[in-house]
């Protein structure tokens, strides 16, 4: 059986070219799943870039799947060992949520939108059964998959999801998490999965999130980092390999990288400084560019420039002014120069790009840490936090009053 996979479509995402690009490259990866007659197709999560989709992006969307088109077929899933019938047209397309899908146990998910249209099989804490009729024999693939969950909660989630191979058959695991061997910080925040808490038996798993493609083989556990499809995020790992799909061979267990036709190139530069005066970081920005451009795109670039280091005496950043051909690329720049008046401001800058929280991340931190303090067991924060977003009082005032029961 020959078997697709691709992650983070982040359908939906940016307001400049890439908001059509995240389209493109779907229909895309769609139209080289055919080309390449795979059997089925799994996705690692994020497919959207929001958890409540707009009307624009559903209709993008349907018209995505529409052209996924064939007869009605019955797939089998199980959810907390239920077993549930699943109708789906095309080529199969097996997905879990990912963190920017994820939604609070009350309110329904993007993915269970599209299952219901018979677009896809939504897993989570489960398994989908793979079938296919081969010289008289039945095949069988197990696509276990746990969908994202908060990075704090990871590893007690994936303990207790507990998946298990089934002998005899192929057995493949989706995960839509953080990994502490792929980030530079130690922070339960940000990463409580490691690979080693990965479970055995699987002959492969696939894991979304992080937009960079890496392949590892550790005591046995085959474990795929698929990528993005797009750019979304600028990191210089990304620079290193282009996006694309992979193409799994379940007899040979082949795993083969299949680049798209067009690529949109991603340039990572950082720049250090000491003190410097304004005309030369501009210089060497202009002869940054100069030499980027010197080549030819048939999409405009992205361009991250990572400006770091002092400036000399008397300036400020103020002072650097950079003229940005936008015209030509799609730039993201950062300066982060120090000198005494606002080093303490760049500490604490720092400090919170290393956490990576969002102001909803640290409205939930805060009301973690009340709920610490009132020593409550078994208090499930981000569920009472969503419902108070959502307006849903009445809702989150029963739940309290069963946790103090």
């Amino acid at each position: 059986m020959k078997i697709g996979i691709f992650s983070d479509t982040h359908l939906g995402f940016g307001n400049d070219e890439r908001y059509i690009e995240a389209f493109d490259r779907f229909d895309e990866s769609i139209k080289m799943f055919a080309e390449n007659k795979v059997d089925y197709i799994l996705h690692a999560g994020d497919l959207f870039d929001h958890s409540v989709p707009d009307q624009e992006v559903w209709l993008k969307t349907f018209e995505c799947f529409a052209k996924n088109s064939g007869e009605l077929r019955e797939i089998k899933k199980t959810y907390k060992d239920h077993e549930i019938l699943v109708k789906i047209k095309g080529i199969p397309i097996i997905a879990i949520h990912g963190t920017h899908e994820h939604r609070g146990r009350d309110f329904a998910n993007a993915l269970d939108i599209l299952e219901k249209s018979h677009s896809l099989v939504h897993v989570h804490a489960g398994y989908a059964i793979l079938e296919k009729e081969i010289n008289g024999e039945n095949e069988k693939i197990y696509v276990h998959g746990m969908g994202g969950v908060p990075e704090k909660v990871a590893k007690k989630a994936l303990d207790q999801y507990g998946p298990k191979p089934i002998d005899n058959a192929t057995n493949l695991l989706l995960l839509h998490q953080s990994f502490k061997e792929f980030l530079p910080f130690d922070d339960e925040a940000i990463a409580t999965l490691s690979l080693s808490d990965l479970p055995n038996g699987f002959d492969l798993i696939i894991d979304g999130h992080l937009h960079w493609v890496n392949e590892q083989n550790i005591s046995g556990k085959r474990f795929l980092l698929t990528g993005s499809t797009i750019y979304t995020q600028m990191k210089s790992l990304e620079s290193e390999k282009g996006k694309g799909i992979f193409l799994f061979d379940t007899i040979t267990k082949d795993l083969e990288f299949v680049p798209f036709k067009i690529q949109r190139k991603l340039f990572y530069k950082k720049l250090k400084f000491k003190e410097a005066r304004p005309e030369e970081i501009i210089n060497a920005v202009e002869k940054e560019l100069e030499e980027i451009f010197s080549n030819t795109f048939e999409l405009k670039p992205l361009v991250r420039l990572k400006l770091v280091g002092t400036i000399a005496k008397g300036f400020s950043q103020k002072d650097i002014g950079l003229v940005i051909p936008n015209e030509k690329a799609i730039f993201s720049i950062t300066k982060k120069f120090e000198t005494e008046s606002f080093k303490k401001k760049i500490d604490d800058l720092k400090e919170l790009q290393s956490q990576k929280k969002s102001v909803i991340e640290l409205g939930i931190n805060l009301l973690e840490n009340k709920v610490t303090e009132a020593n409550l067991v078994d208090f499930d924060t981000r569920r009472i936090f969503s419902l108070l977003c959502e307006d849903e009082v009445d809702k989150a005032e029963q739940i309290l009053l069963k946790t103090k029961e």
